[in-house]
């Protein structure tokens, strides 16, 4: 008998649990066991289909994310530059009062990360108390602020599709184990149905790929040496 390692992908057990369902309905006596295994089955395969329909929105909001950073990067470097022209053409009182270090502190943390120093831009402009600066804060703390509220939307959304994606694998990972202990369940069944009768015990159990097979298990319930196989690529997703 043999069954899947214990890091094969969830297509792996499916298309595993399909054969042995059909494998065990073959036998009057593992009825039961057929139908135990084609509960579970179908349980994995639809938590599978939602986790991977789940996947899309972390795609797409993972993109929405990198053209929202591109957006406000530059709306950023803008403001700066509109900033120096204020101050004559160089960095004076407006730029030290609201670009205390220049623009790298703001534009070099990544994704999320660049929420903070954002928000603090905001707050030194609007705060801001230099003489001359009226003028720029009308024109730019708008323009700011929308970057930094439309910036705020796109992580939160590319947050949210990744906690339902995280959610709904955890679930399928416990779908995936419980895959696995029915199927050691079910092999005791065989074994007690099938008593020393190897050849009745194997051909129920699915001849795998070398790549899916994790052991040969043996007549009496113990795990012989591993079968051979090529060097695993990693159980995809």
């Amino acid at each position: 008998m043999r069954k899947y390692r214990s890091n094969a992908s969830s297509t792996v057990r499916y298309e595993y649990g399909v054969e042995l369902a059909a494998g065990l309905s073959s036998f009057p006596e593992l009825t039961s066991a057929a139908a135990d295994i084609q509960s579970v089955n179908e349980a994995l395969a639809a938590q599978h289909d939602k986790r991977r329909a789940l996947h899309v929105p972390v795609i797409r909001t993972r993109a929405a994310l990198r053209f929202g950073e591109y957006s406000v990067e530059r709306v950023i470097r803008l403001s700066l530059r509109a900033a120096e022209m204020e101050d004559g053409g160089r960095r004076g009182r407006i730029c030290a009062s609201v670009f205390p270090k220049g623009s790298r502190p703001i534009l070099a943390p990544v994704g999320k990360r660049q929420l903070k120093p954002l928000r603090e831009l905001v707050e030194r402009l609007e705060n801001s108390k230099v003489a001359g600066i009226d003028a720029y804060r009308g024109a730019w703390l708008p323009k700011l602020q929308a970057a930094l509220a439309s910036f705020e939307a796109a992580v939160a959304a590319h947050l949210s599709a990744l906690t339902a994606h995280d959610e709904a694998f955890k679930l399928e990972v416990a779908l995936r184990e419980a895959h696995h202990d029915a199927v050691d369940r079910i092999m005791g069944q065989v074994r007690a149905a099938f008593p020393r009768d190897r050849v009745t015990q194997d051909v129920i159990f699915p001849a795998l790929e070398e790549a899916a097979i994790v052991t040969a298990v043996s007549e009496e319930g113990g795990v012989e040496d591993p079968l051979p196989a090529e060097p695993l690529p990693p159980a995809d997703a």
